[in-house]
């Protein structure tokens, strides 16, 4: 087993000006570590406030040669990958999401597997499981991922365990529900929370594209950073992959939260079939979770010394409209 990562030890954050990335980086610059982000577009705004204090180096996962250049150069010990196509950009465009989630887990792996590299953490997702999964989920229970993400996910979890029990190598995983938070856009199902809270804080009109029945499992990203801290700081664990439990939020009650903050809130449903389409799935599945009386099923993660501190719809909301108000200028730049 790997020893416990120390400053001096050059981390690797892939997908490093990311959404999930970002205030990875800024939480391991806090802490004092040596950060390098790999990013294909660098988005310097997210990261503003450490850009003094991090490498940046401007790289695909899908490029072998640039993966293994940048980690002899830096002589890299820590890996955590965050980089992604996410899940209605996958379907859109499976090529590309083939690309990026699963020819950049393998050459990350093999690059780290040569260049000796203490610990691998692995952001996964809960799009591995599938409406035929047994319910409720547990870490063990089958893969039955009815998306492209999922399956690269799905992917990405066995051949990093394959690593472990052929190389013994120290692969983490983490399947995050619908992690939500300031900086995160684009489309889509798991992306219109943040969308429409962020639109909200920045005094513009929210477009929602999933239909106002969705009920999504929300995790909120400070929660999720801290997760990925203890899960990298464990000195062991007893399984390759966990699950961190988050918020069932049904969209109709998160605009109706928001309201209670910015009673001016304007939104505008715009649905998109898409995101129409794994929403549905997501909710489905997050329906059934409520009904069983499961919702707090991984909240408190005993091994990690990891407990969800944002456990409610007014918690969440509140942090997220505060802090993107408190940097409207940077926000409004991205």
């Amino acid at each position: 087993m790997t020893a416990q990562p120390t400053p001096d030890q050059p981390v690797l954050v892939t997908g490093g000006t990311g959404f999930i990335g970002s205030h990875l980086a800024k939480r391991l610059v806090a802490d004092g570590y040596r950060v390098i982000l790999y990013e294909a577009r660098p988005n310097l705004a997210r990261i503003e406030g450490i850009t003094d204090q991090v490498t940046i180096v401007k790289g695909d996962v899908a490029d072998l040669d640039s993966i293994l250049t940048t980690l002899k150069e830096y002589d890299i010990q820590h890996i955590f990958h965050t980089a992604a196509a996410l899940s209605v950009e996958a379907e859109r465009d499976c090529d590309t999401a083939f690309s990026c989630n699963i020819s950049g887990i393998y050459n990350l792996l093999e690059a780290a597997r040569a260049f000796d590299v203490q610990r691998f953490i692995f952001l996964s997702s809960l799009a591995v499981f599938g409406v035929n999964t047994p319910f409720p989920f547990h870490e063990t229970s089958y893969r039955d991922p009815g998306s492209f993400y999922g399956v690269s996910k799905a992917f990405g979890e066995m051949l990093g365990n394959y690593y472990y029990l052929r190389h013994g190598f120290d692969f983490r995983g983490v399947r995050f529900a619908v992690v939500i938070g300031p900086g995160r856009r684009g489309a889509g199902a798991t992306v219109t929370y943040s969308n429409f809270i962020e639109s909200a804080a920045l005094e513009k009109t929210g477009i929602i594209d999933i239909p106002d029945t969705t009920i999504l499992p929300i995790i909120y990203v400070e929660d999720a950073a801290d997760f990925l801290m203890a899960l990298w700081k464990a000195p062991k664990v007893p399984r390759r992959v966990y699950i961190a439990g988050g918020v069932p939020i049904p969209i109709k009650e998160l605009i109706a939260e928001v309201k209670t903050i910015i009673p001016e809130a304007q939104v505008r449903f715009q649905l998109d079939p898409n995101a129409e389409r794994v929403a549905q799935t997501w909710s489905f599945l997050t329906t059934l979770l409520v009904q069983q009386g499961k919702e707090t099923l991984y909240r408190d993660i005993e091994d990690l010394g990891w407990k969800l501190q944002f456990d409610s719809i007014p918690e969440i909301v509140r942090h997220f409209i505060e802090y993107v108000q408190a940097r409207k200028e940077i926000y409004s730049r991205f």
